[in-house]
């Protein structure tokens, strides 16, 4: 890839841009050095100097220095930078199965052409100075009548034009210095820019600001040889700000409102699409441009360390509307928004390089470029942020009303590379959905993320790459790598109706997991409370006929569970697993395991019935309550089958003894006997306990199959009615 400015320079364009669109003549740039301080006239000719040595070309219509108050009074003043970008990328480059870099087809590649002008009717330089390649001034001002002109072509592809009026434009107490144009280097076009932009970075002033900034936009698509609008609007920007940069770090940003009025084309129906945007105050404090392009800095060691590039940031007020359709849009507002440090980590990247190839005219590999951009992704954090005072509003066909969500809050914390602490959701409310339905939620969450680590990712995206398949053949090593090693989710106060339904409700729920051997959990919690379903919702016609017939119309139910496996003492431990239908009764069941080794979880495919065998049996419990079930049950089934429930009852209990036969265990069938008859003469509670005085292995229960009838014994097993 070749640029071609218009000067003796190439590859300088983008960064005089950005330099314009801040301050224009932030666009300095002075190579050499000066033997004294420079003023004046003299100190303006060494900024010109610099500028074309840039390719940007300057031009006045006068240039008066008062010497008495050191001011400069610039007239018709213009610069402007123009050029060709040749040989960039235009076209997708299929890639798969490569494992290298591919070569762009030349058919694939476009050239960019580009134009950049900033002019003012008059420009005042007060207290202007230059040494050594150090540029300050006292304050720089702008006529009202500016005006910034942005244009470029991909032949063959399109082209954008940006035209912009600003007024109030000034900058007080400024001050840059400049590095050197980089040598020419085909093979990093890009990287090699690293060291200037970083340096350019490094300004200082009191404030730069613009009261009023009035922009139009315009981009065509040209396919097939037709010219076609496809954007089209303006932009509107009021009270732009920034105050106290010290070497490129800003001590606040801020812009008074904003808004736009945009037309995009919608390919499928062929006409343009509206898109209204307003915001309120925005406010951005201690910001660092220098943190971000450090990641890419061979220069600048990975210490493990964040820094922070954003202290904070606000915004009020926005509001969207959004064309979907003729006569459709969906319309947001927000009420604020707010950040609260956004951090770099410096990681190894190959960014710069993968833009490299690109401008060589080369696409990376799939594994280089997904790898490349997860790690980078992978070096930004964020401490919290918050939105708040959200409300959608969604069209809906045909005369319904359109459909309106609100919510509250919602807000993510610690988001960074190890994990999320947080992401939650406050007060979401949707009444008024299709059909009649609606959805409620008081508070919903998910957090306690932990990633899983990088290294052993990136091997597997290596391993995926070169072997496709081998995901299909090694599930559990896949999502070994790649799981994370905790999740958790809360929700409280969900009620969704649904016409001809009913309303579903959960008073909260609640689960967290963990592992220390991925991708099985060895820690697991889950909890319902409030769980209320309508009998008439609960898609199984033969358990609707049942929980009717218990005299159900809404099941409410409650249940938890909690898992435990301890790595350092291999012990497994249920510690409760309890289901609670209201009106039908309580069953819960707790037990351990002692001597459970690491491979039951590591390779339990091919380890786990070997693991188990080790295992030993330390003791359990199952208890039920009974609140209705028994003796709803008994009379529904006792009418069904057209029988007296008290002979129901005696088959029942005939029937528990008959299944403790083969055991041939006469003390442990009485037991049975007794503790069935007790509890279906008159239902409370049913407890079977399992605790033998010592851990049993597992190996010996099995063993004891072939002898059933010393079970009961070994174990301890117990059976209480009451």
């Amino acid at each position: 890839m070749n640029f071609q400015p218009a000067s003796v320079f190439s590859s300088k364009p983008a960064r005089a841009r950005v330099r314009l669109l801040m301050l224009g003549t932030a666009l300095a740039l002075v190579s050499g050095s000066a033997l004294a301080q420079d003023t004046g006239e003299t100190a303006y000719e060494a900024y010109v100097e610099g500028l074309k040595s840039l390719g940007v070309e300057v031009e006045n219509g006068s240039v008066a220095y008062d010497e008495g108050t050191d001011t400069l009074t610039l007239t018709d003043s213009t610069i402007s930078l123009s050029g060709t970008i040749e040989d960039i990328p235009a076209e997708e480059t299929d890639v798969t199965g490569n494992d290298g870099a591919t070569d762009i087809e030349p058919e694939k590649l476009t050239d960019l052409t580009y134009s950049l002008s900033f002019s003012s009717g008059t420009v005042t330089i007060t207290g202007l100075s230059h040494e050594d390649g150090d540029f300050d001034a006292a304050s720089w001002v702008y006529s009202d009548d500016s005006e910034m002109v942005l244009s470029a072509s991909a032949e063959g592809k399109g082209r954008l034009k940006i035209d912009g009026r600003l007024s109030g434009v000034s900058a007080t107490n400024y001050s840059f210095t400049m590095p050197e144009v980089p040598a020419e280097d085909e093979a990093h076009q890009v990287s090699r820019w690293l060291p200037f932009v970083k340096a350019a970075l490094l300004t200082s002033y009191d404030e730069v600001k613009a009261d009023n900034t009035a922009m139009t936009i315009e981009a065509h698509e040209i396919e097939d040889g037709k010219d076609t609008l496809v954007l089209s609007g303006t932009m509107q920007i009021a009270g732009y700000r920034m105050a106290d940069a010290v070497d490129g770090r800003i001590g606040e940003y801020t812009i008074d409102s904003m808004s736009q009025s945009m037309q995009t084309l919608d390919t499928t129906s062929g006409q343009m699409l509206n898109q209204t945007t307003s915001q309120g105050k925005t406010v951005y404090t201690d910001m660092d441009a220098a943190a971000f392009f450090d990641l890419f800095d061979p220069d600048v060691p990975e210490t493990g360390d964040e820094v922070v590039m954003l202290g904070s940031a606000s915004a009020i007020d926005y509001k969207s509307k959004q064309d979907i359709a003729d006569g459709l849009a969906i319309e947001i507002a927000v009420d604020k928004t707010s950040i609260s440090e956004v951090t770099v980590l410096k990681r190894e990247n190959n960014i710069l390089a993968l833009f490299d190839g690109l401008f060589a005219k080369q696409v990376p590999a799939p594994e280089e470029l997904i790898t490349g951009v997860f790690q980078f992704y992978r070096s930004f954090g964020v401490t919290d942020a918050r939105i708040s005072g959200i409300n959608v509003t969604v069209p809906t066909p045909g005369p319904e009303k359109p459909m309106e969500i609100a919510i509250k809050e919602m807000s993510m914390s610690e988001i960074n590379s190890d994990g999320i602490g947080e992401m939650m959701m406050v007060g979401l409310d949707a009444p008024d959905l299709p059909e009649g339905a609606s959805v409620k939620i008081d508070w919903a969450a998910i957090g306690d993320i932990e990633f899983a680590e990088y290294t052993p990712m990136r091997a597997m995206i290596s391993t995926l790459m070169a072997d496709p398949s081998f995901g299909e053949d090694h599930p559990m090593e896949v999502a070994r790598a790649f799981m994370p090693r905790s999740f958790g989710y809360e929700l409280e106060g969900l009620d969704v109706a649904v016409p001809d339904l009913g309303r579903t409700e959960i008073g909260r729920a609640e689960m967290t997991l963990s592992t220390t051997v991925p991708p099985i959990p060895t820690s697991f919690h889950a909890r319902t409370e409030g769980l209320k379903v309508p009998v008439a919702a609960i898609d199984d016609p033969e358990a609707q006929e049942l929980l009717e017939a218990l005299g159900l119309e809404t099941v409410v139910w409650s249940d938890e569970t909690r898992l435990y496996w301890d790595e350092a003492t291999l012990e497994l431990r249920l510690e409760r697993m309890m289901v609670d239908v209201e009106g039908l009764g309580r069953a819960e069941l707790s037990a351990r395991l002692a001597n459970v080794p690491k491979s039951l979880f590591e390779d339990p495919e091919n380890q786990g019935q070997m693991a188990l065998v080790v295992a030993q049996f330390v003791d359990a419990s199952l208890t039920f309550k009974d609140a209705g079930l028994t003796k709803k049950g008994l009379a529904h089934i006792a009418a069904a089958q057209n029988i007296p429930e008290n002979v129901f009852r005696e088959a029942l209990v005939a029937q528990a003894t008959q299944m403790t036969a083969p055991i041939q265990n006469a003390a442990f069938t009485q037991m049975v006997t007794e503790a069935a008859s007790k509890f279906l003469d008159n239902p409370g509670e049913l407890k079977v306990t399992l605790t033998p005085p010592n851990p049993v292995p597992l190996a010996q229960i099995l063993g004891s199959m072939a002898a059933p009838q010393t079970l009961p014994d070994l174990l301890a097993v117990k059976i209480v009615a009451n």
